[in-house]
């Protein structure tokens, strides 16, 4: 809840509203760009509309395609979250603007990763049935997890038995940076909330 004689707490609401709704328009404009629309189509044109200047400005500062494939969506929605749960408090706080950013920080970081580590099992798993490689999915699996995949095994060797390990490192890794990583930053902004500092 929020004081609504507190102006910037209100502001910190009407923010939290238009984030959330924003947010749920670059994930269903992402998920409809992976079928092909029809580009006159109204909705359509709408969700490019209110997406494209976002994913123009990261796309001009970040190198986000990788395979042929576009990942600004994915940190699209990690910056809105980190948005939602850092720039939001410390509206309607007034304060502790340190700890928000870290618990943002903390919480955007462990999003990106929760959802590579989804990525990473799914093709674990679709490996083992020797999918077709111009298969859509098969092709953002590949796209997000190769160059990964590639880094360790010109490495290590993961391969034992004509079974390759590689994914089983790599979800290792996603644990132990998350836990130490994201939960860290996390807990650090709860306990700066807690002293009651900056």
């Amino acid at each position: 809840m929020y004081d609504v004689n507190n102006p910037l707490a209100f502001i910190g609401q009407l923010l939290h509203v238009g984030l959330t709704v924003y947010l749920w328009i670059i994930i269903i404009g992402a998920l409809i760009s992976w079928v092909n629309p029809d580009p006159y189509n109204p909705v359509v044109r709408f969700l490019r509309r209110a997406t494209d200047p976002l994913f123009i400005w990261l796309r001009r500062h970040v190198p986000l395609i990788f395979g042929g494939i576009d990942f600004s969506p994915i940190i699209a929605i990690a910056f809105i979250i980190f948005l939602d749960v850092s720039l939001v408090p410390i509206l309607r706080e007034q304060g502790n603007i340190l700890a928000n950013i870290l618990i943002g920080l903390g919480q955007s970081l462990s999003m990106l990763l929760n959802f590579y580590l989804i990525v990473v099992i799914v093709a674990a798993v679709i490996s083992f049935v020797n999918p077709s490689p111009y298969n859509p999915i098969v092709r953002i699996l590949s796209a997000l997890t190769y160059p990964v995949f590639s880094w360790f095994r010109r490495r290590l060797p993961l391969s034992f038995g004509g079974i390759d390990f590689t994914p089983v490192l790599v979800i290792a890794l996603i644990f132990l940076v998350n836990t130490y990583g994201a939960h860290t930053l996390i807990r650090m902004g709860l306990n700066l909330k807690l002293k009651g500092g900056f």
